[in-house]
């Protein structure tokens, strides 16, 4: 406990039960860290809000509508953030959606909605916090933290999933363009990159592969992605959260432009 004391944290794509945001936003608390979850939609806040404040109570977070894609959103979202507590130390791009199909089949409109929300996103959120995260060295000595939250799909060709791993492995090049540049300003950027992680993207993932043939059934896909795994298992958000946890931490303050594959070896095997 306390490994993130007085640290802010900024983490999108918070609004589902059961996914990774909100995982990562509870063991932020947990942690002592104070937390603003974002996400575009708002059908389960009350949801959030009431699973958040039984928890650690309201006063360390905050929950509010953000469009990853606007600059004009993401301004205020920091100004909230900064308003409410003080300052921004940690930002966690975790937003992302998929859109599957092959070369084919797979539209451009496809592709560019699925670009705009899985790297744009990284890129305009880069832009309007990094001052913000730049200030954060006065109050830790790690400085400022930028985690972003890819996919082992970003190493990983798929037939199926064109966009989507397109637009993961452009968020792996610019996690590590930003590392380098952010460096001397003392924010370290790094990258996630989980595996089968059964969140309800994942399970509408696994529909869809059945609906293109790949699996007869959801439940069949479920057990051959856990055997490709070389624990034979599946991941939660909250195992994913702890990687989260660590590169947010004082702990990690040595390292930046890191790809942590929490993926159960399934990078390895292909």
């Amino acid at each position: 406990m306390g490994r993130l004391q007085g640290k802010v944290a900024i983490v999108t794509g918070a609004g589902g039960i059961g996914n990774i945001g909100l995982a990562i936003c509870e063991a932020f608390l947990r942690e002592g860290a104070a937390v603003v979850g974002t996400d575009l939609r708002q059908d389960q806040a009350s949801a959030v809000n009431e699973r958040i404040g039984a928890r650690v109570g309201t006063d360390r977070f905050r929950y509010v509508a953000h469009d990853v894609t606007d600059a004009k959103s993401w301004r205020s979202v920091l100004a909230e953030t900064v308003g409410a507590f003080g300052g921004l130390d940690v930002l966690v791009n975790n937003a992302g959606i998929a859109s599957h199909g092959g070369i084919e089949s797979t539209t451009l409109e496809d592709l560019r909605r699925v670009m705009a929300v899985n790297h744009d996103a990284l890129f305009i959120g880069l832009q309007v916090c990094v001052p913000a995260l730049a200030q954060a060295v006065a109050r830790h000595p790690g400085g400022g933290a930028v985690i972003n939250n890819l996919s082992i799909g970003s190493f990983m060709a798929n037939a199926n999933n064109v966009s989507y791993h397109v637009s993961k492995a452009a968020g792996r090049m610019l996690t590590l363009c930003a590392a380098v540049e952010l460096g001397p300003k003392k924010i370290r950027v790094n990258s996630v990159h989980p595996g089968v992680t059964m969140t309800p993207l994942m399970r509408r993932g696994m529909e869809a592969y059945v609906e293109a043939g790949v699996w007869p059934s959801v439940e069949a896909a479920e057990e051959g992605l856990k055997a490709m795994s070389l624990l034979d298992m599946t991941s939660t958000p909250e195992d994913a959260a702890h990687a989260f946890v660590y590169l947010a931490s004082e702990e990690a303050r040595f390292v930046t432009g890191a790809a942590i594959c929490h993926d159960g070896g399934l990078g390895r095997r292909y």
